[in-house]
């Protein structure tokens, strides 16, 4: 509910006031060099002075493609973001959908536009900034989401200026202006409050109001809120909220706390920072609204560029383009003079004398100069002077020369030269070219690292939030790794007295990790294009890569492809992939004929040895007669055993026989399925 708050609105306007004091050399630099790139490059008073001179001023820019191909080559350059869990019993599969949560939030398709907008003011302004807010799932709905939001001109935010991180979320406030029309504005709080806001002749606190608009102040305030922290005799560490929830008897007259109904002792005791964001929405002296947030840290994050202090301690940030606006200058006054040459360059191609060009019937031909005939006429002169032809005036080439040089100086000032943008360099073989644009890429690393941080600010920010904003039970849509997008239903009660949570998001802890390096799809290309060499090499591994292969094709959705060439893998690969050990010799599998005659032959072995032990024991036998029985059963021991050893000898052979045709027949399968598709139809043929 809108009310006045002249104390607050007085407090955020002196903090403007300050910041822009303080900031005052940073806006004008952006202000200036967003214009030269995007805009005119020529000042008013430059432009007057050619103009006095019949000289038209040109402009040939160099610096807008070369923003271009930043801007494009950020688009590929995404990082990933990996959620490490910090308990080692959460489930898997919770860690699965929370990783794919803060990734849908953070590199959805709104949210890359957003990052593009932050990159593109900070190359060309010195810097940009985005924020995170909440926001309901639409219209309908009571399902409150996280977005992230563009900041469209970052010299209307302003920062607590003695924030210490590089984006500057460890500040005490921050916040941002924008300005909305009076219609706009009658309509959502009222005639009312719109009269009460008064057209301001001056910016009062940088805060101007007009006949047209108003302007709208966005703030963030941090709090500071220490909180106990206590480590149990169990091991484990809960805060005060909790240590207040935990349970309690009393044994001879003494407490005793219980932790899962255990008895505990507190350990270790100290006092931990925390602190609470809130956000307030000012119009005048009208506090229109304010919230709780569920961040920990201030949600707009600083997007630098490649900034520096000074020795009065005053951070200078450079954009991109800075040392590059002299050449670009030099760049368009050596345009526009070369065009002003051509421009008074003589029309008129032979030098005649009087007499030349006496008759009429001359004086007509030679009076306009495009005419264009077989052959010139001229009247003689007494003097034998005959028309002389005229050279038209060519540039100077020490022109041609400053041109050239101007660029080459851009080109050394950016580290950006032609070659990484296209056009054709000394480089022939494609290592060459590739090694050419690596080392390249080392001198436009500053920006891109520095965005990164900044992304990585944000997935924290989402971090601090999920608990927070995903608490109620829903139904989400994530792009799971293993199953594609898949709608996933969370914080479901598993009983009726809610103390089992399936996909409990409040449980959820986890710390925010950067992966540097292309975006998801150009981390698949890259490994495509890996696999496709490896194939060229020798296509018979597709049989062992075929899973991965399908995994890494730019299609949207190919669950059903990739299940079905993954059956073409051997299960053991697949596992072999996982562990990284070897896969173990494949054991033939049994024949049950050969199986039933080696156990007969084991029993009749046993036989044997029975028939020994017992002629042992008969007594009444004579030596001769045991020895004879004996060398009997001898023999046929033997007998039985060679023949066990042949039935074993001759079923090995037989299996690696049935695996060698196996393979033989596989590979040959292999060969028409990879060679099938380059061979020509019938049709083509004839």
């Amino acid at each position: 509910m809108p009310r006045k708050n002249p104390e607050k609105a007085q407090e955020i306007n002196s903090k403007i006031e300050t910041f822009e004091n303080y900031w005052h050399d940073n806006k004008n630099t952006y202000n200036e060099y967003t214009q030269f790139i995007w805009g005119n490059q020529w000042l008013d008073e430059e432009a007057r002075v050619f103009e006095t001179y019949k000289k038209i001023p040109l402009t040939f820019n160099k610096l807008a493609p070369m923003a271009n191909y930043l801007l494009g080559e950020q688009q590929q350059n995404t990082p990933s973001l990996e959620c490490v869990p910090k308990s080692e019993e959460m489930p898997t599969e919770l860690i699965d959908i929370y990783e794919a949560l803060v990734d849908e939030i953070t590199f959805d398709s709104r949210t890359k536009e957003v990052f593009q907008c932050a990159f593109n003011c900070a190359i060309t302004g010195g810097y940009g900034a985005y924020y995170v807010d909440t926001e309901y799932e639409d219209e309908y709905s009571f399902n409150q989401v996280l977005r992230f939001k563009e900041i469209v001109i970052p010299t209307r935010c302003f920062w607590d200026h003695s924030a210490m991180s590089k984006c500057k979320t460890d500040g005490m406030f921050c916040g941002f202006r924008t300005r909305m029309s009076r219609t706009k504005f009658r309509a959502i709080y009222g005639k009312k409050i719109e009269q009460s806001i008064p057209p301001s002749n001056i910016e009062e606190g940088s805060v101007f109001n007009d006949d047209e608009s108003i302007t709208l102040v966005t703030y963030w305030e941090r709090k500071y809120n220490p909180v106990n922290l206590y480590q149990l005799s169990n091991g484990r560490t809960i805060d005060e909220d909790e240590f207040k929830l935990i349970e309690r008897i009393m044994v001879d007259d003494k407490e005793m706390l219980l932790d899962d109904g255990l008895p505990v002792t507190i350990e270790i005791k100290r006092q931990a920072p925390r602190y609470t964001v809130k956000k307030f929405l000012f119009a005048g002296d009208w506090e229109l609204d304010s919230e709780k947030t569920p961040f920990k840290q201030l949600p707009m994050p600083f997007v630098d560029q490649c900034s520096f202090y000074n020795k009065e301690g005053t951070q200078v940030c450079r954009p991109f383009f800075k040392d590059t606006k002299d050449a670009q200058r030099y760049i368009n006054y050596l345009g526009t003079q070369s065009a002003y040459l051509v421009k008074i360059g003589r029309y008129d191609q032979f030098l005649v004398s009087k007499e030349n060009v006496r008759s009429n019937d001359t004086q007509q031909i030679w009076r306009d100069p495009s005419n264009v005939q077989g052959g010139l006429i001229f009247d003689p002169a007494q003097s034998g002077f005959v028309p002389m032809q005229l050279r038209p005036p060519e540039l100077s080439q020490s022109l041609v020369q400053q041109f050239e040089r101007a660029e080459r100086d851009i080109q050394t000032c950016t580290g950006m030269y032609a070659s990484m943008m296209g056009d054709q360099g000394n480089e022939t073989s494609k290592l060459a070219i590739e090694a050419r644009g690596k080392r390249g890429a080392f001198n436009t690393n500053t920006p891109f690292d520095n965005l990164n941080k900044a992304i990585a600010i944000g997935g924290e920010l989402v971090n601090e939030a999920i608990p927070v904003v995903y608490d109620t039970q829903r139904t989400i849509s994530v792009n799971l790794k293993d199953k594609g997008r898949t709608a996933v239903e969370i914080n479901k009660p598993m009983d009726e007295f809610g103390g089992r949570v399936q996909h409990d998001m409040s449980k959820a802890k986890f710390a925010i990790r950067l992966v540097p390096g292309p975006s998801w799809e150009g981390q698949k290309q890259e490994a495509l294009n890996s696999m496709q060499l490896v194939l060229q090499n020798n296509p018979q591994l597709f049989n062992l890569m075929a899973d991965l292969y399908v995994e890494n094709l730019p299609l949207s959705n190919n669950i059903e492809l990739r299940n079905r060439l993954k059956t073409i893998v051997p299960p053991e690969i697949i596992e072999a992939g996982k562990t990284g050990e070897p896969v173990p010799p494949k054991k033939p599998e049994p024949d049950p004929m050969v199986m039933l005659k080696m156990q007969e032959l084991k029993l009749k072995e046993q036989k044997l040895q029975q028939d020994q032990e017992r002629l042992q024991m008969d007594g009444h036998k004579t030596q001769q007669e045991i020895a004879m029985r004996w060398q009997e059963i001898q023999a046929q021991r033997e007998e039985a055993a060679a023949e066990l050893q042949e039935m074993e000898l001759r079923y090995i052979a037989e299996s690696q026989r049935n695996m060698s045709n196996e393979q033989i027949a596989h590979a040959d399968n292999l060969v028409r399925l990879l060679t099938h598709a380059h061979k020509p139809r019938p049709e083509a043929r004839q």
